[in-house]
């Protein structure tokens, strides 16, 4: 999951963000640009799914990274799936 931060995000923004990353066991990545700062989120990104983290200051938007339905796609099967029917 990748987190972007706002422009005028605060150090103290920022800081609050990683906290409540670590508090749910994740890893984050912090990568500040001139203009922009993002956090990469390592981890079980379903914690995330439960915690807003769009609400918490700072916080631009929350990209998750994972498609849904990845066992089911292409990417990681590209055989067809073949079920008997009537059998």
């Amino acid at each position: 999951m990748i987190i972007v931060l706002k422009p005028n995000s605060t150090p103290a923004d920022i800081d609050h963000v990683l906290e409540r990353i670590k508090q749910l066991g994740l890893k984050a990545h912090l990568s500040q640009g001139e203009h922009r700062t993002i956090i990469g989120v390592i981890g079980d990104e379903n914690k995330l799914l439960a915690e807003p983290l769009q609400a918490i200051a700072g916080v631009e938007q929350v990209l998750p990274i994972m498609k849904p339905f990845k066992l089911a796609s292409r990417e990681f099967n590209k055989k067809d799936t073949v079920v008997p029917v009537g059998r």
